[in-house]
């Protein structure tokens, strides 16, 4: 076959430019008023309606609409069924278009003026969201991929698909992405029940995703009671080529969008006439070759141009006026043109650019405006499912001044009650309605207010109760010192630190010993941090790329989440039972769904101590793709561990502390892992972060190791003992600890607290979300553990 051939020096080129590239959709009224009557019904009639039209349909038949529910265990098995190649390529197009997308993240933001007037804007995920995928003989798992994976970053509460009859690899593509639910109905009854909703079909906020005639009629109808991503037209490529790509590469291009439909536009924009004559014998050529010649011929035939320009500069004029869905510079520099052009839904920078990988497998989206619009429009993306709302707080100074600016204006509009409601504030006295911020908190001055991130703003610092005079059970240390002869030895050994030398910055003697005592298998390595919560911020630090997210337990450690805060990073609570324990099943269903970036597991918890099965982290280290960082504060007393596993699983880091073992006084706490991991962790770590008095103290005990040890056989033995005793009491509920402390449950938690400090016991009180009415109390010696158990019987 040939196309068309234009040129720009021709007389009539822009008239034909005009009518070759102008698309306006038909909007068939057969078509129109049979969606309508769909919707109708569908309203009207909810379930039945949308059973009745899948059986007319899609040729379904279900007795009712849970039999049209897909289960997750059908998603899963149609993952774990793909061929491995198959498999691999999903997965690895699933990660890139994640990766990309998670940059797009907004977040919310908010600053103070100088009269303490708060000004921002909230960033919000959508609650709910509707993805249409088309089903039947059509396969498009990277649909599901690109519709999907910007839902789940901009943190959408529930993503429900639709696909009547959906293959095999579009199941598995929902099981990687982390669909919610999948329904298998599809039409405009599909998209009429997502709008407005049924007994069994949610309503959402909006509807995305590709669909035939009547789809895309109805997501029109609906528009308006629902957001929808776009009404999208034919595919489109524009390519601008200066000869240096090879002729079959750009005819293939071509091809690439041509094979959509018969309606699909590809357009070749040359100043080299030889060029045009090159990729004209290509398509001839290759054409035949292809399955589907006969949808390509009709396009290029109907839509399809080769057009000779006078320069590049040109081309790049004629393609903004086009404003294509796809645009591939195929040029030897296209830095050089892209400042040159505006409006396309994607460019492809430079020969080895071609379409069809961004089509899968780029990152960026493929969900882009076509016919034109994109002049004003954008690809699909994160900020589609995210939704903005202004913040205002006006201070009482800002009241006064602004509510003059407001009320003249409001005046000169003849809104009365405007301007005597912004004026009326201030007038009002000092002391008249709610205090200010400034007024509560002086310190809060407006230049701090300003200047300090609001997410820090929001954070109350780590709150640590005075413990003078105390029986202290609040903060999980050994209760055990050192014996008097080891004291000795001990600071005669420190006498002769050089503290006027700066520390070894990576504590190489230190890391060799830990590495030897702790049994850290060979070939692994260390990094040395100012205790745990050093390393909790170099490892989020380093991992905190833009819209990245970290996943916990909740509860657990407070400095998780309040890292990931600090960072920037998104923080992802998934909540424990209400024993306690970890749902693994659900809990790595998220993280397959997620994937976040980082996951903290402290093993055992803190504050429940609970000790979470070893086949449980070992799914959750198969199941995630990113950094699982396993807190092992409290080996010494689990008597387990995944250190020596370190080896067999490449996403898994181990942190722990001496605190906890005895030496909480010196602060030090170390990571082993992978030397790849501790490389850039060491990146990230402050200079001397390890003083010189914590690595001679943590030496000199460590060769000693077996006295800590043998404390720990005495905690452990004592913690038997009090935990049957604080079970005993009336109205106690104690959890199951393999940790050196109990999480126990009172009837009043504020109250007992409160009745233990005034007899001189220190515990810690965690009342609050998650743990109403929850003490956290350590075990300590057989006196301090007598003494607390007697002010228990009593604050009770």
């Amino acid at each position: 076959m040939k196309l068309r051939r234009l040129s720009t020096a021709d007389a009539g080129f822009d008239a034909e430019l005009e009518r070759l590239t102008r698309y306006e959709a038909a909007q068939d009224e057969a078509v129109e008023t049979s969606v309508r009557a769909i919707i109708a019904e569908v309203r009207r009639r909810g379930d039945a309606a949308v059973l009745e039209y899948t059986r007319k349909f899609d040729r379904i038949e279900a007795r009712d609409m849970a039999q049209l529910d897909v289960q997750r265990a059908q998603l899963e098995a149609a993952l774990a069924a793909l061929p491995a190649a198959q498999a691999a390529a999903l997965r690895e197009a699933a990660e890139r278009v994640r990766r990309f997308h998670e940059r797009q993240l907004a977040q919310s933001w908010e600053f103070t003026e100088a009269d303490g007037t708060r000004l921002g804007q909230r960033v919000s995920p959508l609650e709910r969201v509707g993805v249409y995928v088309p089903g039947g003989k059509a396969a498009y798992p990277s649909t599901v991929l690109m519709n999907v994976i910007p839902a789940k970053v901009a943190g959408v509460g529930e993503i429900v698909m639709v696909s009547p009859n959906a293959a095999p690899s579009v199941l598995a593509a929902a099981a990687l992405a982390g669909v919610d639910r999948v329904i298998a109905i599809g039409g405009a009854q599909a998209v009429a029940a997502l709008a407005y909703g049924t007994a069994s079909v949610p309503r959402v906020d909006k509807i995305v995703g590709p669909g035939n005639a009547y789809v895309a009629a109805a997501k029109r109808q609906v528009f308006g009671q629902v957001g929808i991503d776009m009404i999208a037209g034919p595919s489109e490529i524009l390519v601008i080529g200066d000869g240096t790509t090879p002729a079959d590469w750009v005819a293939l291009d071509l091809f690439s969008q041509a094979e959509h439909d018969e309606v699909a536009q590809a357009i070749l924009l040359s100043p080299s006439a030889a060029y045009l004559d090159a990729v004209q014998a290509s398509i001839a050529k290759l054409l035949p070759t292809l399955p589907r010649r006969e949808v390509i011929e009709a396009s290029l035939s109907g839509r399809g141009a080769l057009i000779q320009t006078r320069s590049l500069e040109e081309a790049c004029a004629i393609a903004d006026r086009v404003a294509p869905e796809h645009l591939e510079l195929s040029v030897d520099d296209p830095d050089a043109l892209l400042p040159k052009l505006r409006h396309a839904g994607a460019i492809f920078l430079g020969r080895w650019s071609s379409e069809a990988i961004g089509d899968y497998c780029a990152g960026p989206n493929h969900v882009l405006p076509t016919a034109g619009t994109a002049r004003f429009s954008s690809p699909l993306g994160v900020y589609d499912f995210q939704k903005r709302t202004s913040v205002i707080g006006v201070s009482r100074a800002g009241a006064a001044s602004l509510g003059r600016v407001a009320a003249t204006l409001a005046e000169g509009e003849g809104l009365q009650a405007h301007a005597r409601s912004a004026e009326i504030r201030g007038q009002a006295k000092w002391g008249q309605g709610r205090m200010s911020a400034e007024e509560k908190n002086p310190a809060l001055t407006p230049i701090s207010a300003r200047l300090i991130r609001p997410e820090i703003l929001a954070l109350k610092a780590y709150h640590v109760a005075d413990s003078d005079g105390m029986v202290k059970l609040d903060a999980m240390e050994n209760p055990y010192p050192l014996p008097a002869a080891m004291r000795r030895e001990l600071a005669e050994h420190l006498s002769r630190v050089e503290l006027h030398r700066y520390p070894d910055p990576s504590g190489r003697k230190l890391r060799e010993l830990l590495a030897t005592k702790m049994k850290v298998p060979a070939g692994m390595e260390i990094l040395l941090g100012n205790g745990s919560d050093d390393l909790i911020q170099i490892v989020t630090f380093a991992c905190a790329r833009p819209g990245a997210a970290m996943m916990f337990p909740a509860p657990t450690f407070v400095m998780y989440g309040m890292n990931a805060t600090l960072s920037g990073m998104k923080p992802l609570r998934y909540a424990l039972r209400e024993d306690y324990t970890l749902d693994r099943d659900a809990f790595v269903a998220r993280v397959k769904a997620e994937q976040p970036a980082l996951i903290f597991i402290a093993y055992p918890n803190n504050p429940t101590g609970v000790l979470y099965p070893q086949e449980d982290i070992v799914a959750v280290l198969r199941a995630a793709h990113g950094l699982v960082v396993l807190d092992e504060a409290y080996h010494v007393f689990a008597q387990k561990s995944f250190l020596p596993r370190l080896a067999e699983f490449p996403n898994l880091v181990v942190m722990r502390t001496v605190s906890k073992l005895g030496l909480a006084g010196i602060r030090l706490g170390y990571l082993a892992g992978r030397p790849e991991w501790i490389a850039e962790f060491n990146k990230v770590r402050q200079a001397y972060n390890v003083n010189v008095l914590t690595q001679a103290a943590a030496t000199f005990v460590l060769e000693r190791l077996e006295v800590l040890e043998e404390q720990a056989k005495r905690i452990i033995a004592e913690r038997e003992g009090l935990g049957r005793a604080l079970a005993a009491l009336r109205g106690v509920t104690v959890y199951p600890s393999a940790a050196n402390f109990f999480l126990v449950r009172v009837p009043d938690a504020d109250r007992t607290y409160e009745a233990l400090r005034r007899q001189g016991v220190l515990v810690r009180n965690l009342n609050g979300p998650g743990l109403k009415n929850c003490l956290r109390i350590t075990v300590g010696t057989p006196d301090e553990n007598r003494i607390l158990l007697t002010a228990m019987r009593e604050a009770l």
